[in-house]
């Protein structure tokens, strides 16, 4: 998927939910009407939020030196498996619209696989001694500061049910396991290259909702359910070979950028 269209991806959802908080006060109150007239308990103060689901995985923009000096630069479309994903939070909310948190996040292992897609000299994969990547995989750990904006809210609604959305910033770790480039033509045809870890900066954008299940005065619990989209950076692979004396002037380095669908439980800590 090329990048305009990953940008327009992102951004058409998150338009409309913005647009959706300039219409006046009257349409506001009729959508909360229509959605919910149940009041929700005081949730103001601290909260811990707990989330899982599930990461569809976006791998861009892959590509490798190999290591004679006059190779080509060499692309491939990577496809990577989806996984699980888990996170926990601590944060504060302001009951004002406003709630903002710090989380620890975690991907399961993503595998991946990917053919040479083009070559920096023109030249193309088919018929060519160019690599395939084989074998590989990837896992992610990331810290955020996120900051949620609830619309309704923010004008005065205390229902129980709160459309928001979420923008994150942060650092990720990549974990790149030890990776396959195979290449029929070459001497060694199959080589297992070494893991690598590397951080990198992380951002977030999505939207979601929250539901509190309880009753107006009960220790409030909410549900809520979110679609996020992360960029957690750039990941790259090792250059130690397990066979073979040649080292790659770049290895196996690729964009990690995934959405998340989640669902989670979010507490407060304090009861009023």
């Amino acid at each position: 998927m090329s990048s305009s269209r990953n940008f327009a991806f992102i951004v058409s959802p998150l338009l409309a939910l913005v647009t959706a908080t300039a219409v006046d006060a009257q349409e506001l109150d009729g959508l909360q009407s229509s959605v919910s007239a149940r009041v929700g308990s005081v949730t103001y103060g601290p909260y811990a939020r707990f989330e899982a689901g599930g990461l569809i995985s976006g791998l861009d923009d892959a590509y490798w030196l190999p290591p004679g000096a006059a190779d080509p630069q060499v692309n491939f479309d990577l496809d990577g498996d989806n996984t699980g994903f888990a996170g926990i939070a601590l944060g504060y909310d302001w009951q004002n619209g406003f709630r903002g948190d710090i989380a620890l996040l975690s991907s399961g292992d993503v595998g991946f696989s990917g053919p040479c897609s083009s070559a920096s000299d023109g030249s193309s994969c088919t018929g060519t001694p160019h690599a395939d990547i084989t074998d590989g995989s990837l896992s992610t750990t990331a810290l955020m500061a996120n900051v949620f904006y609830s619309p309704l809210e923010q004008r005065g609604s205390n229902s129980v049910f709160q459309p928001f959305i979420v923008a994150g910033l942060g650092v990720a770790r990549n974990d790149v396991g030890s990776w396959t480039r195979t290449n029929a033509a070459s001497p060694k045809p199959v080589r297992v290259f070494s893991s690598n870890q590397s951080s990198d900066l992380a951002w977030s954008l999505g939207f979601g909702a929250a539901w509190q299940i309880t009753d107006a005065g009960e220790y409030p619990i909410i549900l809520e359910a979110a679609w996020r989209y992360y960029d957690f950076g750039t990941a790259q692979g090792g250059s130690v070979a397990d066979v073979g004396t040649g080292t790659p002037r770049q290895a196996l380095t690729f964009d990690n950028r995934n959405q998340v669908i989640s669902f989670g439980v979010r507490i407060p800590l304090e009861r009023y």
